[in-house]
């Protein structure tokens, strides 16, 4: 008996536009190529979405949930201070290879720059993140008004690294975190 194949549901669908997205930049995102690297049929992709449209609009509203309102959301509950910036540094891992790996955000911000709601959505993560992050560095006694925006840079740009290096941005990050310990005590 022959398997069935597995219906292929709507975050199947996110994760696909993330994967062409971050292969092949904002041109890859269309729905007949998406379709044929799920190995399936347009008319599944219009089974869950009206348009492409609806997919970049799904694809970013994922993106901003899953990589800083979740991640924030789950940090607000461990106790402030440097317990909070600690667990900031391991949250912020990378998409699984599912979203695009590695390079999914940086292919995200690319694609902020001529597509206009992925250039909002750009705006508000980092007014999320940076407003976070300069919380988290208040409660730890940090009055450097800079650190927040030099630290979020270095993730940012450590993650991007890490793509085509051996760069590790979480060890990178707890080094820093190290550093901002030391001018508190």
């Amino acid at each position: 008996m022959a398997d069935k194949k597995q219906r292929l549901g709507r975050q199947d669908w996110i994760n696909a536009g993330f994967r062409a997205l971050t292969q092949k930049g904002p041109e890859g995102l269309r729905v007949e190529p998406v379709a044929r690297e799920l190995r399936s049929t347009k008319g599944s992709f219009y089974w869950h979405f009206k348009d492409l449209s609806a997919l970049q609009d799904a694809m970013l509203h994922y993106w901003e949930d899953a990589a800083t309102h979740r991640i924030i959301a789950r940090l607000e509950k461990l106790p402030r201070g440097l317990p909070r910036l600690e667990a900031l540094v391991q949250a912020v891992n990378m998409p699984h290879e599912a979203q695009g790996g590695a390079g999914a955000e940086a292919a995200i911000r690319a694609w902020g720059n001529s597509f206009a709601p992925a250039g909002d959505a750009v705006g508000r993560v980092d007014a999320a993140r940076l407003a976070f992050l300069k919380e988290c560095m208040a409660d730890v006694g940090v009055d450097a008004p800079e650190l927040p925006a030099l630290f979020y840079a270095a993730h940012l740009g450590l993650e991007q690294l890490s793509v085509n290096t051996d760069i590790a941005p979480v060890q990178i990050l707890t080094r820093l975190v190290e550093m901002v310990k030391q001018t508190i005590n």
